[in-house]
């Protein structure tokens, strides 16, 4: 069994107030020796020091990432560091992170990272909480595909970092105060644990009924739907896309698998009329097109809640959103974590992030777990 604690500072610049304010929790007694911290913080306590010197100070690893906003039961804002301890004496953690990743060093470095998570370890894994990089020039979902492949299909829940704005330059990774633009950081967890992976992203009623199938694509590259050239079939449909809203149009995906449709965004818009998304978009499987505004957003929210309440569990709740649905919520941009404070405050130790990009296992209609990058999401891990 699993335990979580949380603790949080606002205080940026100075370093001893900052440990002060995060050390001074009770629950560091009781930790077990068998515990990892999962770290989401504004940048700037990377850059002021804060981020190195709890990790100097703590007895066990720690990994995370810069976050748009964090929350816990203890509060949410932009301008704060979150730390959360899982802990318990019949599981096991174990951490890791890769150099900076290209696309040339992509398999060989995780690889090498995952090796050295998986070797102290007396068992196989139950599942993996990562850590994704934003990365230029290697999409997240090429970097998941190689992650699953080379853990063996393990079930893996994590986030890509975010940043502030859409830029994505202050974007980290974290494990024992080392932040990179680059890195994939990783926490293998082992032992008496059964993870629930929940994920929802766009209602029904925010969904186009027509749906189409993709006939030419390469990765996550999207060139035609229907045949029809993807710009000039998303014109038809009385969508233009340009570059500054093409963002906001999710692409229902569905596989084919049995597994539920991925809600994809569409990164950049190509000269040759293609387009970049945020997932694989393989040829045969079917796409329509989604709208996300205040209502959907919350919605959905309160749909992966309520799954969350009922899968029975109140030991320790990961909890990420695509920052998509951060912006959407303007001028009340704290919106979804207020109601997340509302729901489930109180009721089980949590944790929560906006994201820029979700990685949640879902169910295909075999039952197996399938290893899938999201955008546009509510995303949980239920311990």
């Amino acid at each position: 069994m699993i335990r979580a604690y949380s603790t949080f500072t606002t205080e940026i610049d100075e370093v001893e107030e900052a440990l002060d304010e995060l050390l001074d929790r009770p629950f560091f007694d009781r930790l077990s020796t068998n515990s990892v911290g999962i770290l989401y913080t504004h940048y700037d306590f990377v850059d002021t020091g804060v981020v190195h010197a709890l990790c100097e100070r703590l007895p066990f690893d720690v990994v995370g990432m810069t976050a748009m906003a964090n929350q816990s039961e203890h509060g949410y804002g932009r301008y704060r560091l979150g730390l959360t301890v899982l802990t318990g004496d019949d599981v096991a953690f174990s951490t890791a992170a890769t150099p900076s990743l290209t696309a040339e060093n992509l398999n060989g470095e995780i690889g090498a990272a995952y090796a050295r998570a998986r070797a102290p370890l007396p068992e196989e894994p139950k599942f993996i909480i990562g850590f994704f990089p934003y990365l230029d020039d290697v999409s997240g979902a090429d970097v998941l595909d190689s992650f699953d492949a080379l853990a063996g299909g393990l079930p893996i829940w994590g986030n890509v970092s975010s940043d502030m704005d859409m830029s994505y330059k202050h974007c980290r990774t974290i494990r024992n105060g080392v932040a990179d633009r680059c890195s994939l950081a990783m926490i293998l967890v082992q032992g008496d644990v059964e993870p629930e992976f929940i994920v929802t992203n766009i209602t029904k009623n925010g969904i186009r009924e027509s749906r189409a199938v993709i006939t030419d694509s390469e990765g996550c590259l999207l060139r035609a739907i229907n045949d029809v050239p993807v710009r000039d079939y998303m014109s038809g449909v009385g969508i233009e896309l340009h570059s500054g809203s093409a963002t906001t149009v999710p692409l229902l995906v569905n596989y084919g698998d049995g597994s539920p449709s991925a809600a994809l965004a569409i990164y950049a818009l190509n000269d040759d009329g293609s387009i970049l998304t945020g997932g694989r978009v393989p040829r045969g499987a079917t796409v329509a097109i989604g709208e996300i505004d205040r209502e959907d957003i919350m919605e959905t929210a309160g749909a992966a809640l309520d799954r969350v309440m009922g899968a029975g569990k109140k030991d320790a709740l990961l909890m990420a959103s695509c920052v998509t649905r951060y912006f959407m919520l303007a001028p009340d941009q704290s919106g979804e974590m207020a109601y997340v404070e509302r729901s489930i405050a109180g009721k089980l130790p949590f944790s929560f992030a906006c994201a820029g990009g979700e990685i949640c296992p879902v169910r295909a209609g075999d039952g197996r777990y399938c290893n899938r990058y999201h955008n546009y999401s509510f995303s949980a891990c239920v311990l």
